[in-house]
């Protein structure tokens, strides 16, 4: 099986595709770069990878090469998540951070085309609910994979004995993902009024859908 996440920068996609990668009988990308298109592999064993919104790579373009069996989309407040992508020098990459929203608005709007939503914000509270979709789409998970046993060395081995093509045909990266596990402390951001009407515009059908969840 092979599992495709997509998201936006600095929404916890990677997180969750770590969660996802401590299942010891897979292989994972759980972080590729924005300038690069999800691979075309046929490895050996199951495999996620993870991939974010941009100008250069649609998501039909990472399907249509890695050529997944299921989808998710991963998605969070987009207050929160504009206000930390604010923060990254990578902002405005491969499109600019305002040209990203947009598209992650449109992404929103298609959901129904993915297999599966999955809110950060549910993830990052242990939800069950997030445990039961993922194991409906094929994947097992446990609640211990809350705990990040499986390390970026393991998964790199990993790679390295099944893939090991990726290592030249591309940058194998881990995002920004900090401790030994997953919790809630960076959940929550400041935002203000200013971030607020420039969602309104860039993003209004999913900051709608957030303030209703509220």
């Amino acid at each position: 099986m092979k599992l495709l996440v997509h998201g936006m920068q600095s929404s916890g996609a990677t997180a969750f595709t770590l969660f996802l990668a401590q299942r010891p009988d897979c292989v994972a990308l759980v972080d590729i770069a924005n300038r690069f298109p999800a691979p075309a592999v046929s490895p050996s064993l199951d495999m996620v990878a993870k991939t974010v919104i941009t100008t250069a790579f649609p998501l039909a373009l990472h399907q249509q090469r890695f050529q997944p069996d299921k989808t998710i989309l991963l998605l969070r407040d987009p207050r929160d998540n504009y206000v930390s992508l604010a923060t990254k020098h990578y902002r405005d990459d491969s499109g600019t951070m305002a040209e990203k929203f947009v598209l992650l608005d449109q992404a929103f709007l298609a959901r129904s085309a993915v297999d599966a939503v999955i809110y950060y914000e549910d993830f990052v509270a242990r939800s069950p609910d997030v445990l039961r979709t993922v194991a409906g789409l094929g994947w097992p998970v446990s609640e211990d994979y809350y705990t990040y046993h499986r390390r970026h060395e393991a998964i790199l081995a990993d790679l390295w004995t099944h893939l090991p093509q990726l290592f030249t045909e591309m940058d194998l990266v881990f995002g920004n993902v900090q401790g030994r596990e997953v919790t809630d402390r960076k959940q929550r951001k400041a935002w203000d009024a200013a971030v607020e009407a420039q969602l309104e515009r860039l993003c209004p059908h999913l900051l709608a859908h957030y303030r209703a969840r509220s």
